[in-house]
């Protein structure tokens, strides 16, 4: 899997798995073994998702049978907004305690999920603490406009985000967060990267063309499209053959013409509503 360099030297795969509404060991165990096999080792989870035990337990699983070592994966997981809320931003205990259960001794990225008003700031700068104590490889945050990005910088935090992870697909392209990301090198995870494939975008008539042209499936010219943005799609799937088919996307590249074509189809369309997700966003 090629991988993107971070602001602190640090390398990420270029497509992470989701863990989002997985439920079942069994085929959390088929997947990772699945994306080990295929060299794919990213993965995102939060404590929302009720993800990083089971998650963790099929990483560790593949380190037991030899099929891949700690240093190997990426594992992103978040402060969500009740922990947030619940220490006013302390929230040491909370990352210590999942890496306890877990076992995983460290994260790889660790991400503030929703910027909670009133809290959001000092929960970042007590993720400065935890990322110079090495307790995480590296910080990020989700759902930030750039007076998210502001306001963190107002309340004293010296460390640029490492990522920035946000709803992002063809429908969606967030120009305005992209190029404050693009100027101070922040890598933007792109989550529902596919838009779920609802209706309008799985029959997209000119992502249907483009799947025609380059012998691909609408959500490998979707995927591509990510990629060459510069950003790092977070793929959810249950199936072991859409693991498969969703990381099989270094072999093309969309033109110019066809990558800008798409980026055409922004709407501002998002499924992630932040009054619903984050009153008071």
């Amino acid at each position: 899997m090629e991988s993107v360099i971070l602001n602190n030297g640090c390398r990420m795969p270029k497509v992470m798995l989701g863990s989002f509404q997985m439920d079942d060991p069994a085929v959390m165990d088929d997947i990772v073994a699945t994306a080990v096999k295929e060299g794919v080792f990213g993965f995102d989870t939060s404590p929302s998702y009720k993800t990083e035990g089971m998650l963790a337990s099929s990483v560790l699983k593949q380190i037991k049978e030899g099929n891949a070592k700690r240093s190997d994966f990426f594992i992103d997981t978040k402060i969500d907004s009740w922990q947030m809320i619940a220490k006013k931003g302390d929230i040491r205990p909370y990352v210590m305690a999942a890496l306890d259960k877990t076992g995983l001794e460290y994260w790889d990225m660790l991400l503030i999920h929703w910027p909670q008003p009133e809290n959001f700031a000092a929960t970042y700068l007590t993720m400065e603490k935890l990322y110079e104590e090495g307790i995480v490889k590296n910080i990020g945050v989700c759902n930030f406009s750039v007076r998210h990005f502001e306001e963190i910088e107002k309340a004293g935090a010296h460390i640029v985000p490492m990522v920035a992870q946000n709803e992002i697909h063809p429908l969606n392209t967030e120009p305005e967060l992209t190029e404050y990301c693009r100027k101070h090198n922040i890598v933007i995870q792109a989550y529902s990267p596919l838009c779920r494939m609802i209706y309008k975008m799985k029959n997209n008539a000119l992502i249907n063309i483009l799947a025609e042209k380059y012998g691909k499936s609408p959500a490998q010219i979707i995927l591509r499209w990510h990629v060459q943005q510069g950003f790092v799609p977070i793929v959810k799937t249950s199936s072991s053959k859409r693991v498969i088919e969703n990381t099989d996307i270094f072999s093309f590249e969309l033109s110019k013409e066809d990558q800008e074509a798409v980026s055409k189809l922004d709407e501002h369309f998002k499924i992630f509503l932040e009054s619903r997700c984050c009153p008071g966003y």
